[in-house]
């Protein structure tokens, strides 16, 4: 028998026996990352060869082959990190935004899926400096530079990132200084210096906060009784700005709109008078937002027991105010008036209050969601429920927090591999407020927005997965379930629902229930394939805060009981939550469908 036929039994035979085939793979992808790797440094030193579109594409190849042959092996966030170096160093050669787009992507997915490898920070600095000098896009670069300073403290690119920071900071303030930083400033919404005290929030979130513009220390004002309006914060993109005034607690408050005066040169100012408030030390006398939609937010001691708080709007479509509970706090949604008139956008009335917005057809919902998502569902905010002091649901030895984090990331990672862009309102164990959840969806421009829970119930019987919309709670376990995300008694939950049709539209109702339905319906088919005895407890309406404001379809998963012993045990496997995430994956894919099928009509 020929040597070639022996090393050919011999491999079949070793095989057959168990041969450790993961090794192989392991081996094989170790093999393309270093043929990748030097094929890499060799287009680096031959400036000739480097201007081959080809070639770098073919070191492209061994790194995908090698992050494909072992996604969770040695090599793959090392791979994945020269996914983002090729594309970046064809974005420099060849010019296109696009390859750049890609590398920042890549880097991306190193710091998300490889947070604790030691090239994570290396990536999130090297997407930071892509956002800021080829995508023109200073506030994403502020997120991964804060992204880097306070989950990779001691990580070797810490001290560039800070460097970085001040930068961006110092540009920022001059530009206020010089020219109001005008519409459209890529660094309006930023944060005080990075040297400030470190904040419990997510980095999403501290890219979003107030500018850094504060006023000297003022008295606390004539009575100690008195609440103090202690902050005033903000989120911003180009068609939504979200304010909110931290009090120290709950006090009665006003508002008023007051029309533009050409006469004086002045805008639309919303002022809201807040009875038995001082100012705070901290509470800003001027804040320059300048986003486009709101100029600046001005407080002031109107009275000896009253505050005002007046916002300059530049363009104003709509705006909510609303209050939250544990803090209490004022919220204030500012919508702005597009430009240009889209087709089929609604009417506004002379006082530039917008009328309701009603499908074209009853139960139809693609006449408004042709223009609310573009035609397409592309963006998608996960948001894992709960998170560092707010452990959500505790039983069996289990946290709700943790769960939501488990899952989201297993239900984003299947989404990414759709061709979706995934975003999350956290991706480690950080507390955030529920109002900033929304406002990062908002701020982002997202498409769908995805709460993940798990439940809990005083029977622990109480077993099963079901979904809910913002509306109206219909029954007292809408009303429990409410309660509980809300962290509220529910007593409150009576007064939230008061304000709801200030909040909500026709349309924005109709467009999340129907995501629930489809989300739900295709869940509990797929699940009832593997875990036939799951309970449907059905699609459901609740005021959640944390769906407040939403501009985009916005629903509550529950995924099960962490009270039930059975379905604790369940959900605290990956095995299962990735069963249960690829049937949730259906339903988001069934929900696209249906609104591109409309829109292509």
């Amino acid at each position: 028998m020929p040597i070639r036929h022996l090393w050919i039994l011999f491999f079949v035979l070793f095989l057959s026996c168990g041969g450790p085939l993961t090794t192989f793979g392991h081996a094989s992808a170790e093999r393309d990352y270093t043929s990748g790797w030097n094929e890499f440094q060799r287009l680096l030193k031959e400036p000739g060869q480097a201007q081959n579109r080809n070639a770098w594409l073919a070191a492209r190849n061994m790194f995908n082959s090698a992050f494909q042959k072992a996604p969770e092996g040695s090599e793959a966030p090392k791979a994945l990190f020269y996914l983002g170096r090729v594309h970046e160093e064809m974005g420099l050669r060849f010019g296109q935004a696009s390859d750049f787009s890609q590398a920042a992507d890549y880097y991306g997915r190193v710091a998300l899926r490889f947070a604790n490898h030691t090239w994570a920070d290396d990536a999130l600095l090297r997407k930071a400096k892509i956002h800021l000098e080829h995508l023109n896009d200073s506030a994403q670069a502020y997120i991964d530079l804060l992204s880097i300073v306070h989950n990779h403290s001691k990580g070797d690119m810490a001290p560039q990132a800070q460097a970085m920071l001040r930068e961006l900071d110092s540009a920022f303030l001059a530009k206020v200084n010089t020219s109001g930083a005008g519409p459209g400033s890529a660094v309006a919404a930023t944060v005080p210096p990075a040297s400030s005290s470190p904040r419990t929030t997510e980095p999403a979130v501290q890219a979003s906060l107030s500018g850094p513009v504060a006023s000297p220390p003022r008295p606390a004002g004539p009575d100690s009784d008195d609440a103090r309006l202690t902050q005033v914060r903000y989120w911003s993109s180009d068609e939504y700005t979200r304010v909110v005034l931290d009090v120290d607690s709950e006090v009665a408050y006003s508002h008023r709109l007051l029309n533009p005066d050409p006469d004086l040169g002045t805008p639309h100012r919303l002022m809201i008078d807040l009875q038995g408030t001082v100012l705070g030390p901290e509470a800003p006398a001027q804040l320059h937002v300048a986003d486009g939609i709101l100029r600046q937010v001005r407080t002031g001691q109107n009275q000896p027991h009253v505050s005002r708080v007046v916002l300059d709007i530049q363009r104003l479509e709509d705006f909510r105010v609303f209050t939250l509970e544990g803090p209490f706090r004022i919220v204030v949604d500012v919508s702005g008036a597009k430009s240009k008139t889209l087709a089929g956008a609604r009417p506004s009335s002379p006082a530039g209050q917008p009328q309701p917005q009603i499908s074209s057809r009853p139960g139809d919902v693609a006449g408004s969601l042709i223009e609310q998502l573009g035609l397409t569902v592309s963006t998608i905010m996960i948001d894992p429920g709960h998170g560092g002091k707010d452990p959500g649901a505790v039983a069996h030895g289990i946290k709700e927090k943790d769960i939501n984090l488990r899952m989201s990331r297993i239900l984003g990672k299947m989404l990414e591999e759709k061709g979706f862009r995934v975003l999350y309102t956290r991706t480690t164990d950080v507390f955030v407020p529920l109002e900033e959840r929304t406002a990062m969806a908002n701020a982002q421009k997202a498409d769908l927005f995805l709460s993940i829970h798990a439940n809990a119930h005083p029977n622990p019987n109480m077993k099963g997965f079901e979904i809910y919309s913002l509306n109206l709670a219909r029954n007292q376990d809408a009303v429990r379930v409410a309660a509980r995300e809300n962290a509220v008694s529910s007593k409150k939950i009576s007064d939230l629902q008061l304000i709801l049709t200030d909040l909500m539209l026709n349309s924005k109702i109709t467009e999340s229930r129907e995501l629930a339905t489809k989300i739900h319906g295709n869940t509990i088919t797929g699940m009832r394939r593997t875990h036939p005895s799951l309970a449907d407890r059905g699609v459901r309406e609740a005021p959640f805060y944390v769906l407040m404001g939403a501009k985009m379809p916005a629903v509550l998963i529950e995924m099960g009981y962490l009270t039930n012993r059975d379905e604790a045990r369940l959900l605290n496997t990956d095995a299962y939550l990735r069963t249960l995430a690829t049937n949730l994956l259906q339903g988001v894919l069934a929900y696209r469908d249906h609104i591109e099928r409309h829109a292509k009509l």
